[in-house]
C-alpha cells in the first residue's frame, strides 16, 4: 500500500510522518546551509530564505503527526452494566471557555487563541461546594447571588474591587484558594493555537479526521480525556456533562457536536465508548449564584492566559489548579487532563508541565 493510500493515523502512518520529519529536517539544514554560501558570496538568497520557512512549517506539521502510539479506539470498557452506572452518583462536567472560538478573519488580531475548561466534580460534592461559596459571598458581600466571574475577579472590577481596600481584596482572594483547595474536583481544558492550527491543519486539509472548527476540536479533545478519567476510576460512575448556555443556537451546535461524538466517535475514540460513559444529552445553564461553573470559569481563564503566553507564564491560580488536574501514568496519548494544540514548536514547555503535575 503506498503511503498515499495508507489510513491516516494508523501505527504505519505515523512511522511514516516521523520519517518525513528527519527527511524534511535534513532539508532544512541544507537549505540553511545555502542561504549562509549565498549571503557569503554576495548573492541574493530571499527565495531560499522563504524555502528554509516552509521546509520548517512542513517539518512541524508532520512531527505533530508522528507522536504517540496507536491503542484501540474501544478500549475504554467497563464490566459494569450501564444500568448500574446509571443508579450511581455522576460525575458532572462543567465546561466553560475562554477567548474567542472563531475564525482569526472573523475576530481581532489579538485572538489567537482559545481555551475550554473542564471540573469534574462527584454530584454528591457539588452541594458541598455551593455552601461553601455562599458563606465566602455572605462574608465579603453579605448576600449569595453573587457570581464568582473572570477577569472581573483578577481585575478587582467591579464588586471586587471593595472600594480599592488592598487588605480585603487579599481576604477574598485567600478564601477562593481556600475554597478551590477544599473542593473535590479534576481539572481538564484544551487551548488551541487559532493561528497555528489554521496554517498547519486547515488550510494544509491533510487530516480527513481533525475537525476543522476550533470549539469541535476542543470538546473532542477534553471528552476524550474526561473519558479517561471516567473508565480508570476504582467505582466507575456514569457522567453528566454541562455547558453555560450561550444562546439557543449556540447551544443548539454544542448538543449536535456532542451528539456527533457519541455516535461517530474521534480518531482515538469509538463513539461506543462515549456513549457508555456518556449521558446522552448536554444539560445548559447560565453562571447564576454559586455553582461549579465558577471554578471552571476560573481555570477557563488561567489556561487562555497560559496558552496566549505560549506556555511560558503561570497565571494566577495555575499551579493550584496543576496540582489538580487529571494525570495517569506516563500522561501520554489522552491520559493527561490538559491538552494544548498544536503543541509540536512547543513540546518541551508541556513535557515540563505534565512531569510537574506527576507523569511517570
Amino acid at each position: 500500500m503506498s503511503d498515499a493510500t495508507k489510513p491516516p493515523g494508523d501505527p504505519t502512518g505515523r512511522r511514516l510522518a516521523r520519517q518525513r520529519a528527519l527527511l524534511l529536517a535534513e532539508a532544512g539544514t541544507v537549505a540553511r546551509t545555502l542561504e549562509v554560501l549565498l549571503k557569503r558570496a554576495n548573492r541574493e538568497a530571499a527565495p531560499r530564505s522563504e524555502l528554509v520557512k516552509e521546509i520548517a512549517r512542513l517539518e512541524a506539521i508532520e512531527l505533530q503527526r508522528s507522536y504517540g502510539r496507536i491503542e484501540p479506539r474501544n478500549r475504554f470498557k467497563t464490566a459494569t452494566h450501564r444500568s448500574i452506572l446509571a443508579e450511581r452518583h455522576r460525575s458532572v462536567l462543567h465546561i466553560d471557555e475562554g477567548g474567542k472560538s472563531n475564525p482569526e478573519h472573523l475576530v481581532p488580531a489579538r485572538s489567537t487563541y482559545f481555551s475550554l475548561a473542564g471540573i469534574a466534580l462527584p454530584e454528591e460534592k457539588i452541594d458541598d461546594y455551593k455552601a461553601a461559596a455562599d458563606e465566602i459571598k455572605l462574608e465579603f458581600f453579605k448576600r449569595t447571588d453573587i457570581t464568582f466571574h473572570e477577569p472581573q475577579m483578577r481585575e478587582r472590577r467591579d464588586w471586587f474591587a471593595f472600594g480599592n481596600d488592598v487588605a480585603r481584596q487579599e481576604e477574598f482572594d485567600k478564601a477562593i484558594v481556600k475554597l478551590l483547595e477544599d473542593t473535590d474536583f479534576q481539572v481538564f481544558g484544551v487551548g488551541v493555537r487559532k493561528e497555528a492550527f489554521q496554517r498547519d491543519f486547515v488550510d494544509v486539509g491533510l487530516d480527513p479526521y481533525l475537525p476543522t472548527d476550533v470549539y469541535t476540536l476542543a470538546i473532542l479533545m477534553l471528552l476524550e480525556r474526561y473519558i479517561d478519567f471516567l473508565s480508570c476510576r476504582s467505582t466507575p460512575r456514569l457522567a453528566r456533562v454541562i455547558f453555560e448556555s450561550q444562546g439557543t443556537l449556540e447551544d443548539a451546535i454544542h448538543q449536535l457536536e456532542y451528539a456527533r461524538a457519541l455516535v461517530d466517535g474521534s480518531q482515538w475514540v469509538a463513539g461506543k465508548s462515549f456513549r457508555v460513559w456518556l449521558e446522552p444529552g448536554l444539560t445548559f445553564r447560565p453562571k447564576c449564584g454559586s455553582d461549579p461553573m465558577e471554578i471552571a470559569d476560573m481555570f477557563a481563564r488561567d489556561l487562555f492566559e497560559w496558552v496566549r503566553s505560549e506556555c511560558t507564564n503561570a497565571p494566577k491560580r495555575w499551579d493550584l489548579f496543576s496540582r489538580k488536574t487529571y494525570c495517569r501514568g506516563d500522561g501520554l496519548m489522552g491520559k493527561f487532563g490538559v491538552k494544548i494544540f498544536p503543541d509540536s514548536d512547543i513540546r518541551d514547555r508541556i513535557d515540563a508541565h505534565r512531569a510537574k503535575c506527576g507523569a511517570a
